[in-house]
């Protein structure tokens, strides 16, 4: 499995207007090839983290221009950029 991690930085008071953007992207967030979940946590007023789990490197790679597509709805919330990393898992413990 790979992880994509994204930072994004909003206006406060936003979250309601993400969620309902995304919601609105369902069909297109569920089309992305090899996406088997997508998170997002809060981690202020105006930081918010997405943590999407992939099959493969390759298919996160793939899923760019979706991404992308998605996302430019929400640039009238944002505040910067998004900043992406991701990795692949090393170590895991479940329960």
């Amino acid at each position: 499995m790979h992880y994509r991690i994204t930072k994004v930085l909003h206006q406060a008071g936003k979250r309601q207007s993400i969620v309902d953007h995304l919601n609105t992207m369902e069909d297109k967030i569920k089309s992305i090839q090899g996406l088997q979940s997508l998170r997002l946590l809060e981690i202020s007023e105006t930081e918010s983290y997405g943590i999407s789990v992939y099959e493969n490197e390759q298919q996160i790679k793939d899923a760019e221009e979706q991404v992308r597509e998605i996302m430019s709805g929400m640039m009238s919330f944002m505040t910067g950029p998004p900043e992406k990393v991701s990795g692949g898992v090393f170590w895991s413990l479940e329960f």
